[in-house]
């Protein structure tokens, strides 16, 4: 018995690690796509490339850590009090609320800051896949054609 337990234990801290590098990457991949938009609104690049895609995963990121804690919690001190287990669960709907409801509020900024400081829509060079979406503006129509996707330059 005393080996299952050992095991049991290992096992448990092995799903966090997963769960860990799960939500890292997540929150990875969210801030760097965050912070390349940001970059490219204020020093008014020719072409912003917008991934909204990749705006699910801080909602993912979210959820994924409130899992993490309690995953921990559990290990350290045993069983999850109702009390404790009823903010959970409110926080659990807001983070999973926010991986469909933050892409379009940030969707919708995006739109109405680059509609007002004058960019165009780039359809051609734009593309979806699911919940997958590069949206790309340019500062004409000029810069819409030469731009292929691949033309980023590392800051």
């Amino acid at each position: 018995m005393q080996g299952d337990s050992k095991q049991s234990i290992w096992l448990k801290l092995l799903t966090v690690v997963v769960f860990i590098l799960f939500s890292a990457g997540s929150l990875a991949a969210f801030g760097y796509y965050a912070f390349q938009l940001i970059l490219d609104l204020l020093h008014k690049e020719e072409v912003i490339a917008f991934n909204k895609g990749a705006m699910h995963m801080l909602g993912v990121g979210l959820s994924g850590g409130l899992l993490i804690y309690f995953m921990i919690y559990e290990i350290i001190y045993g069983k999850i009090s109702e009390s404790l287990n009823k903010k959970a669960t409110r926080l659990a709907f807001i983070f999973m609320g926010s991986i469909f409801i933050f892409p379009r509020i940030i969707d919708y900024g995006v739109r109405q800051y680059i509609g007002h400081t004058g960019y165009v829509f780039c359809a051609d060079q734009s593309h979806r896949w699911l919940h997958a979406q590069n949206l790309v503006f340019a500062s004409n129509e000029e810069a819409c054609t030469k731009f292929n996707g691949k033309e980023r330059t590392a800051r």
